[in-house]
């Protein structure tokens, strides 16, 4: 796995507008700091306050492609007129980075001038490997997110998580399933959505992780109700219920045994009579974690 990150401090630095790197111009600075993910084990540590913090950027950038022109094969521009943004702040940079990773491909990064230093957004997972010439559709905004959303921890402490589903990208390895053995949940839902509305973050409670904290999962919560604020997660996240049918109510229609993931999860438990704001998520990421 590469290296790079966006500057010190979880992927940042400063400023306002990105111009073009000439091909073959030497690069003044490259912050590095390593990045969270490799292949589908995915380290997190970002908070969702901070997602929500930036979603004006969030939301721009999914209106436009995200890449510009190429320098090299591996290396891309990104398109700073949508990105801008995101790169004037610390958080923002953090959220950018998550964002990348999350969507372009591990062979590609995507490279911006800040105030005369290089930035460089390694791509890792490739979810939506489209988005570098097109805007972002709306599957890949789902993907994006729930892979984003899979990733928050309100600890923001960084540790491994394999993420699951039905994308090549997130096909897991014999060694990865026998590993990672204990079901946390699974998240869902558009970070990219209108700012006028709620964030579109839900999370639903697997299998281990209802049966109590044991291993890894005593330092993710992001899956688990809080009794002081009903219908949220321990982290913030809308709690759409058990995940699966091991609860007699339950909120995800299918779980695919064969490579252990969920599939089209509703925003609330299934029942006869859904309920008028529910909504069904086809892009759906099912994380497991470590005993």
């Amino acid at each position: 796995m590469r290296q790079f990150f966006c500057l010190p401090i979880l992927m940042v630095l400063v400023a306002a507008a990105c111009t073009d790197v000439p091909e073959g111009a030497p690069d003044e600075a490259v912050a590095a700091e390593p990045i969270v993910t490799s292949n589908r084990i995915g380290l997190n540590r970002i908070g969702l306050n901070r997602i929500g913090l930036n979603r004006i950027g969030l939301n721009r950038i999914g209106l436009n492609r995200i890449g510009l022109n190429r320098i090299t094969n591996a290396r891309m521009m990104i398109n700073a007129s949508s990105v801008g943004d995101l790169l004037a702040t610390e958080d923002g940079r953090e959220v950018f980075s998550l964002v990348v990773s999350c969507a372009i491909p591990m062979d590609i990064t995507l490279v911006a001038k800040v105030q005369g230093t290089t930035l460089e957004f390694p791509g890792e997972i490739g979810l939506a490997p489209q988005w570098l010439s097109a805007p972002l559709d709306r599957s890949g905004q789902g993907w994006v997110s729930a892979c984003m959303l899979a990733r928050v921890n309100v600890h923001e402490i960084a540790l491994p998580i394999s993420m699951r589903g039905p994308r090549l990208a997130l096909l897991v390895s014999n060694d990865e399933r026998h590993e990672f053995t204990l079901e946390e949940g699974a998240f869902f839902g558009n970070v990219f959505g209108p700012t006028n509305e709620p964030l579109q973050a839900f999370a639903c409670r697997g299998r281990d992780q209802a049966r109590g904290e044991t291993g890894e999962l005593i330092d993710r919560d992001c899956t688990e109700p809080d009794p002081a604020k009903p219908g949220f997660t321990q982290c913030g996240m809308m709690f759409a219920g058990d995940c699966g049918g091991f609860a007699a109510r339950h909120s995800c229609e299918l779980f695919a045994g064969w490579a252990s993931f969920y599939l089209d999860c509703h925003t609330a438990p299934i029942s006869s009579h859904p309920r008028p704001d529910e909504r069904v998520f086809h892009e759906v990421i099912t994380t497991f974690v470590t005993p």
